[in-house]
């Protein structure tokens, strides 16, 4: 059997009709694309505030979920500084090493002084904006013995 389409002349308008819903086709593919572009570039700018903005440096404690764990994310980053100094050997580290200790050394941990009867939860946020505080603080510390 034959195609109509060989055999018939298009009805009156079929042409136009056809490329106008054509074209509102592309037209939607076209607006999917750019939500779907911005919608991206939201997601990446979400994630680099919560990784980098974070209120209370939040930052550096991304995998910690109990006390415990963030006080050693603690210790370990200020581990890291105090390595970074030893390695760098700068002739006034000994003054750095003095400022950073004076700013992360505690007699007792807040970590330790914290009431059992507190939640988790609770001790979590406390330490993560304690501790994140400190951080910052050393982290600028350390910009300040690089330049």
């Amino acid at each position: 059997m034959e195609n109509r389409f060989d055999l018939y002349d298009l009805p009156e308008g079929h042409e136009e009709r056809f490329l106008a819903k054509l074209d509102a086709a592309e037209t939607r593919k076209r607006k999917n694309r750019v939500t779907l572009r911005w919608t991206a570039v939201a997601a990446a700018a979400a994630a680099l505030l919560v990784l980098f903005l974070l209120p209370g440096g939040n930052r550096y404690f991304t995998g910690a979920h109990t006390p415990e764990a963030v006080y050693c994310a603690y210790l370990d980053r200020v581990g890291t500084y105090y390595e970074k100094l030893s390695v760098d050997g700068a002739t006034e580290s000994a003054e750095w090493e003095a400022a950073l200790a004076a700013m992360t050394d505690e007699t007792i941990p807040l970590f330790d002084q914290l009431p059992e009867e507190m939640s988790s939860r609770e001790k979590v946020r406390i330490l993560k904006q304690y501790y994140g505080d400190l951080l910052d603080g050393a982290a600028q510390l350390k910009k300040e013995w690089n330049n």
